[in-house]
């Protein structure tokens, strides 16, 4: 048997041991992205001087933007689900999450699209267009985790 601290669980039925073990892989996740994306936007700059980064480019998205994505709206979510403060309970976890899906979504259909062009060699607005998503990738991250350390604006009504 484990210990009183140990099997107690927090919120929706994750003992403190889980949840700090699926709160570690979440956090190692969206800071991955996070970093990976303020590299993305320093390369798309240099990129326009030396379009061979493209490549480099679309292998980061390729092999690390999208699987540390996936792993950070996964981890959100078994987190979100497992502790007090649910998936629709808290308006910044909520807001988090539509966020969160929403740049996977972009992720995966525009930005990985966009540096497969660029690395072919078809850079026309590529360029402009794999600059402008890791700008806006790289805010709509740093929202994301200034709500997860300010926690505003209380519950939601389902909360």
């Amino acid at each position: 048997m484990g210990t009183a601290a140990t099997t107690a669980r927090a919120g929706n039925g994750l003992t403190p041991k889980v949840r700090k073990t699926w709160l570690l892989l979440h956090v190692v996740s969206s800071v991955g992205w996070l970093g990976v994306t303020i590299g993305m936007l320093v390369l798309a700059v240099a990129a326009f001087d030396a379009p061979q980064l493209y490549q480099a480019m679309e292998l980061l998205g390729d092999l690390v933007v999208l699987p540390l994505a996936l792993s950070a709206l996964v981890t959100g979510v078994v987190l979100s689900l497992g502790t007090r403060w649910g998936l629709v309970k808290h308006r910044w976890v909520l807001v988090k999450f539509v966020l969160t899906v929403v740049a996977v979504v972009a992720t995966t259909f525009s930005l990985r699209s966009g540096l497969h062009e660029a690395a072919d060699g078809v850079v026309g607005t590529a360029g402009g267009d794999v600059l402008a998503a890791a700008c806006v990738s790289s805010v709509l991250y740093a929202v994301n985790t200034a709500l997860s350390v300010f926690k505003p604006w209380g519950r939601t009504r389902w909360g």
